[in-house]
């Protein structure tokens, strides 16, 4: 029995496809894993950019006797997948910034229908961002406790219908919060603006900047109060 953590739970849970799932960053490969063992997906691959995270992996596979169920590459990224190896992709445990990099630089992802599963550890904000600008809609959002910090697992589909949201949008996602994890995840996100407005005050190197800390903080009272 494989057991992940509450992120990749999450993120399990989001899964629709039995087949064409590719994990980037799969590191030691549990969730393709666990995937299999449980009957959620019939075969997935599982990609990392390092040789010493993929011999994790193998171990892994070999371990629950997958091997004919979980195909292993090294890829930087989608840069080694084939579009018509993947329905339904899955990007757990990187930076934001990051996986909005990995998206931007396969465009094929951007079909109808394409399923994304991402779980950003840091700047969620760059994650929305890019969705919502290259046609993807945000069908859910989970926040879940890992470690003691929150999280936040979002499942996002392809419509092709490009838009740009408030900037507040993109830091907070969809408010109110509809729960008490989400709530933590609102007010860390809110404590995170606070801090850089109050660091800023003053200066004029960051007027700019201050401006658009205000419209985010703005943006978060209206929605609240609404």
């Amino acid at each position: 029995m494989i057991n992940l953590g509450p992120r990749l739970l999450c993120a399990a849970s989001f899964i629709r496809c039995r087949t064409k799932i590719v994990d980037i960053g799969t590191d030691h490969a549990y969730l393709p894993a666990y995937l299999v063992s449980q009957g959620i997906a019939e075969s997935v691959l599982a990609c990392d950019i390092g040789i010493l995270p993929l011999k994790n992996a193998q171990n892994t596979v070999d371990t629950y006797r997958l091997n004919d169920s979980i195909s292993l590459r090294v890829s930087d990224g989608l840069r080694e997948v084939l579009p018509d190896e993947a329905d339904e992709i899955t990007v757990c445990g990187m930076g934001g910034t990051l996986i909005s990099e990995i998206l931007s630089a396969a465009p094929w992802i951007k079909r109808y229908g394409m399923h994304l599963i991402l779980q950003p550890m840091t700047h969620t904000e760059d994650v929305r961002k890019y969705l919502y600008e290259n046609g993807f809609e945000i069908e859910d959002e989970r926040f879940v406790v890992d470690n003691k910090k929150v999280y936040c697992v979002m499942s996002a589909v392809y419509t092709g219908k490009s838009c740009a949201s408030h900037i507040g949008f993109y830091h907070f996602g969809f408010l109110p919060p509809r729960d008490e994890i989400n709530a933590q995840y609102v007010a860390k996100q809110l404590h995170r603006i606070d801090v850089k407005i109050e660091a800023r005050k003053g200066k004029e190197e960051f007027s700019e900047e201050l401006q658009q800390l205000c419209e985010i903080r703005n943006y978060y009272e209206r929605e609240m109060t609404e």
